[in-house]
């Protein structure tokens, strides 16, 4: 006979509903059905084709949510902002300036538009409010080729580069004011962001050697970046929203793929392959969230208004059989 005396465990949780389930293979026993359930494991997302653009451009900024989502600036060089309602796009505020590899953060009635290349390096902020664009206060460092993460009065800008020099550099703004933050352990450009001031996720993009892409994913905690799971596939020119713990990732160049259609999901500690965007694209803008997420213009390979929108259902659960 087995000797299982020796084995130690976790307690399985006891309650009497099934909670929100937001992690594969969790284990609970519910009390009011007598069993032991499970949750599936992490479900697959799918894309699907949203309305177009008005404006075909790649190296553009995105801000907000799958169904209030905002596009604005891009190459060919561009002050256009277009709003968007879940269907179509209609035409915003413009940029006080045409800005092309700029950042953005924030949602569709607050925006925030920083750095990027006017032509020049700038260290330009701006600030939308659902209408017009208005200066905001100034990077510390001018950059281009930046992410971001939060909201416009508690905002994140990490990486870049200038003409001289890729950056680990990162910048906290207040709604009206930049500050430093601590700087991303590996220097990178043409990243993915998420997350918020205090739990910012970045990932992928260029390592200062030309033409490196890079894995790695960084958690910042509001004060210092930690080393987190690596994507599956290093690449650049991607696109990225959510959370620190539940991030998205798509798009981009690898290398291999030019304009890649892959989709990664993050729990917090490892990324996992869920649904190809529907057509490959890189240096695409990007809003939403996890589980509702926008992709929009790029390259694939010419400029396109293409939008494309990710779904990813919710876990579901199987009641285990004891025999």
């Amino acid at each position: 006979m087995s000797d299982y005396t020796g084995i130690q465990g976790q307690a399985v949780v006891n309650v009497s509903s099934d909670p929100s389930v937001s992690v594969a293979a969790q284990v609970w026993y519910n009390n009011a059905t007598y069993a032991f359930k499970i949750s599936n494991g992490f479900p697959a997302g799918a894309w699907a084709t949203g309305g177009n653009l008005g404006t075909a451009r790649y190296m553009l900024a995105g801000a907000g949510t799958q169904t209030a989502g905002l596009a604005f600036g891009g190459t060919p060089l561009s002050a256009a902002t277009e709003e968007y309602d879940g269907s179509a796009w209609t035409a915003g505020g413009n940029l006080t300036a045409a800005n092309s590899y700029l950042g953005g953060l924030g949602t569709q009635t607050a925006g925030l538009a920083f750095g990027g290349f006017l032509p020049g390096v700038t260290a330009a902020t701006e600030e939308y409010n659902g209408s017009t664009w208005t200066a905001g206060g100034n990077l510390g460092t001018a950059r281009r080729q930046l992410t971001g993460a939060g909201i416009q009065t508690s905002g994140l800008a990490f990486g870049g580069r200038t003409p001289v020099s890729v950056l680990s550099a990162t910048e906290e703004y207040d709604g009206s004011t930049w500050t430093a933050g601590g700087s991303l352990t590996t220097a990178r450009f043409d990243l993915g962001g998420a997350g918020t001031q205090t739990a910012g996720l970045g990932f992928g993009g260029a390592a200062p050697t030309v033409g490196t892409q890079i894995a790695a994913t960084e958690e910042y905690d509001g004060s210092t970046w930690t080393t987190g799971g690596s994507l599956t596939t290093a690449r650049v020119y991607l696109g990225g929203c959510g959370t620190q713990t539940a991030g998205l990732a798509f798009g981009g160049y690898s290398g291999a793929a030019s304009y890649s259609s892959a989709t990664e999901l993050y729990n917090g500690t490892s990324w996992t392959a869920s649904g190809n965007l529907t057509t490959g694209t890189n240096a695409l803008g990007e809003a939403g969230t996890q589980t509702a997420g926008l992709g929009f213009g790029g390259r694939s390979p010419a400029a396109t208004t293409a939008t494309q929108e990710f779904n990813l259902p919710g876990f579901t659960t199987k009641t285990l059989t004891v025999t």
